[in-house]
This record gives C-alpha cells, structure tokens and sequence, in this order.
C-alpha cells in the first residue's frame, strides 16, 4: 500500500515536536539532504494514487432461490470466498429473532467448507431457512478462520424480502402554487 502523505506527516510531525524544519531557521538547507530512514518510502507525487477498502477475511455472496413464502422453506446459495487460500471455513446461522425467522428442518445451525481444488479459494454452500411472518428478515451468517494468530471471522447479513410491503406514501402537508404558479407542498405548523 502506498503513502503520499508521508512527507506532510512527518513535517507536522516534526513542528509538533517543537522543531524546525530545514532552512527555516533563516539558514538555507543543505544542498544535499540526508536520505530519509530506511523505513520510510517517499513517492513522487505524480505518482497514481491507490486505495483500499478494508474488508474481512471472508467474503460471502449470496442467491436466494425462488420467492419467499411464510412457512415455505426457503433455499440460499452461498459463496465463500477466503483470502487466506485453502484454510476450511466454518460458518454459524444466527437468527435474532425466532419467531420470524427459523433454519430448515434438516439445517444444521453451521458448516464448514474448503476450496475445491489447489488454486481455487471459493466454496459453496447452501442453507434452508422458513420464514415464520412477512417482512424484512435476516439471516446472519457468520465466516471464521483458524490461522496462525488466531481466529478471522466476518459477519454477513442476508435480508430476505417475505410478502409484498409496499407502503403507500404518507402525504404531508398541502399542495398549491407559489405566486409564478409552480407547485409546491406545504407543511403544517405554526403560522407565521
């Protein structure tokens, strides 16, 4: 990963400090700067700029198959996708509410699957829920690896879509025109 803010770093750092930088104490610098420490790299600034999203060791995607039906069971595809090659990962179904939302019959509450071959990281699963009301509800699926440091886990949340909850909009207020007889709503309140 590349750093472009090392040098404003280590400036800031060096005026918090107390210090001053080279060639402000009305003495010029010297022409030949010492090279810095061996462990900090700068980059020229015309040098592309790289990001990173941090993310756990796991990825999990998801495909819920067929329509959600109240107490229907439910299947899901899993895809689990591990950066720390072909360690097994062991993955726990956790329902928060029970009473929504409950595993299959035959559905053990965790699995734990490898990769398929050698250069191949992915795995997959599938897992039955039955979905016990309409709603929004969710499956949570949690994704450890045991490494050398110890254990990696990531947490997904699947949201499953049971029953049509389209809701009417709420209307606030009144609609009229303004004085150029464009529309516009009005809230209630107090009046002015």
């Amino acid at each position: 990963m590349r750093f472009h803010c090392i040098k404003t770093l280590a400036a800031t750092a060096f005026l918090a400090a107390g210090c001053s930088p080279p060639g402000s104490d009305g003495q010029p610098a010297a022409a030949d700067s010492p090279a810095p420490p061996p462990d900090v790299t700068f980059i020229p600034a015309d040098d592309a700029a790289e990001t990173a999203k941090v993310s756990g060791p796991v990825s999990i995607a998801y495909r819920i198959i067929g329509q959600p039906v109240v107490g229907q069971p439910l299947a899901i595809d899993l895809a689990v996708t591990s950066s720390l090659g072909r360690q097994p990962v062991r993955l726990d179904y956790r329902i928060v509410d029970t009473s929504a939302l409950r595993l299959g019959d035959a559905q053990t509450a965790f699995a734990t699957i490898a990769a398929s071959s050698a250069d191949v990281t992915t795995g997959e699963q599938q897992v039955t829920v039955v979905p016990m009301r309409d709603g929004r509800l969710y499956l949570n699926v949690a994704a450890t690896v045991d490494t050398a440091e110890g254990s990696m886990s990531t947490v997904t949340a699947i949201p499953i879509q049971v029953g049509d909850l389209r809701r009417e909009p709420v209307s606030n207020g009144v609609i009229t025109t303004d004085e150029d007889g464009n529309a516009i709503r009005v809230l209630g309140g107090e009046e002015r």
